[in-house]
């Protein structure tokens, strides 16, 4: 269901956008889901590179080579859009400082936020397009994931041990800064780990004390999130209201794990795992047109299409858009699966869902 969960969360994403409103912000709250379903799907990809002997090396060239070529070319589109935009004569502009140019050219925008830090990390103005936020964790995390593997590597250990260890500097530096961002991977550590604990206890754990200690983590973070008011905070940032959806989320991807091959083969299961391949590419480029949207939206109602048919016109100009950046700029650049060097029940299980769409 990974695949599917990731195209419910982007359009959770893309509604936000398109303004669709809620009591809770539905844009951040897919953001968290996103952090689990990349965390899951890191920890498979780095087992699977430790298992096959590629190394630290060769899965940090994977992950370059799937993220950095789609996020540079729609750096070329958001620049082709805004031109578009300048010669329309709707006031947007290119001329940024240089250092900003340089920071979204290489993923480190969050260096800004080191020095400045903000209630959220989408409000960082070093960012051409605010979207790009997640990205500037997520890369951090691939960092990281990329050294647990050299030290597991190295010593010849396991990794989850490294990810749980993180765990708890991740945990206190939340507590201590429930409401604000500085850019850092520990702020959403916490998430990410919550994917990764996920992915083992799934496919990796097979003692009933071990998977029971997932579990109890899981709760854990719950309760807690849930005394301390999550729910009830609104305005800034905070961590606990975060934590909810994530630890919510990971709770339900274990155990609907049952229901995974059912939903798999249903149509609307089909349909939305489908539509998830395509999620990096519309988290890319949806920002770039939502004012084409409304202007083609407003265009088909002037032909004779009825108002609430709007909202609809837009999501379905914003898909397209995705779909074909899709096919033209992250398509060439996905990762073909790793031959598995040993095929035992347990690996065969470790690869269930499909892995040729990592992504954030």
């Amino acid at each position: 269901m990974v695949d599917a969960w990731r195209g419910i969360a982007a359009l959770g994403v893309v509604f936000y956008h398109l303004g669709l409103s809620f009591q809770f912000d539905l844009g951040h709250a897919s953001v968290m889901v996103f952090f689990v379903i990349s965390g899951y799907c890191i920890a498979a990809s780095a087992e699977s590179c430790k298992r096959n002997n590629v190394g630290p090396a060769g899965y940090m060239w994977r992950r370059v080579r799937r993220i950095y070529p789609p996020y540079f070319f729609s750096l070329c589109f958001f620049l082709a859009t805004r031109a578009m935009k300048m010669e329309a004569g709707l006031g947007e502009t290119l001329s940024y400082p240089a250092v900003i140019w340089i920071q979204n050219l290489t993923m480190t925008q969050w260096f800004t936020l080191l020095r400045h830090p903000l209630p959220y990390a989408y409000h960082n103005r070093s960012l051409l397009i605010a979207g790009y936020w997640s990205l500037n964790y997520e890369e951090q995390f691939y960092i990281v994931m990329g050294l647990i593997l050299f030290a597991a590597v190295y010593f010849r250990k396991a990794m989850l041990p490294g990810i749980a260890v993180l765990m708890l500097p991740a945990f206190f530096w939340n507590i201590t800064h429930p409401a604000i961002s500085n850019g850092f991977f520990l702020e959403y550590w916490i998430a990410f780990a919550m994917g990764c604990l996920v992915f083992y206890r799934l496919c990796r754990i097979v003692s009933l004390a071990g998977r029971l200690a997932i579990d109890t983590t899981l709760i854990f973070f719950l309760v807690l999130s849930l005394y301390e008011g999550g729910l009830a905070r609104h305005g800034p940032r905070w961590v606990y209201s975060e934590w909810i959806v994530t630890t919510v989320f990971a709770l339900v991807l274990i155990y609907c794990r049952p229901l995974d091959r059912v939903f798999k083969e249903s149509r609307v299961g089909i349909a939305l795992c489908g539509f998830g391949l395509i999620t990096y590419s519309l988290y890319l480029t949806h920002q770039c047109v939502l004012r084409a949207s409304s202007v083609a939206a407003s265009w088909l109602i002037r032909l004779g299409l009825p108002r609430f048919a709007e909202f609809p016109i837009r999501v379905l100009v914003v898909c397209a858009v995705g779909a074909i950046f899709w096919y033209f700029c992250e398509r060439p650049f996905l990762n073909k699966p790793l031959p598995s060097r040993s095929r035992s029940n347990l690996d065969q299980t470790a690869t269930a869902l499909p892995m040729t769409a990592i992504q954030p």
